[in-house]
């Protein structure tokens, strides 16, 4: 588990890297993105049960399910920050 300093931490990264993101690629709606950071930080760091090693059938693991494309980047950045790709890949 994670404490309160060490989650604020990740979702401030988080942020900057929603900022890169959308300023790269010239394109997106960083507003909502940056709006739900705390929230996937906390989920993906605190509350869900989640293996980064992506398992198939995902046995005794939480699922998420993200149905608002134009809130991607925070969805990017927490998974490469959660270790399931490299954050180079951002």
């Amino acid at each position: 588990m994670a404490d309160i300093k060490e989650l604020e931490r990740i979702a401030s990264q988080v942020r900057r890297d929603i900022i890169r993101q959308v300023y790269l690629c010239q394109s997106g709606h960083p507003g909502g993105s940056l709006g739900n950071a705390d929230l996937l930080t906390a989920l993906y760091f605190e509350v869900m049960e989640n293996d980064p090693s992506f398992n198939m059938e995902g046995k005794g693991e939480d699922i998420f399910l993200l149905s608002n494309g134009h809130i991607s980047p925070v969805f990017y950045s927490v998974l490469a920050h959660r270790g399931y790709f490299p954050v180079k890949e951002l």
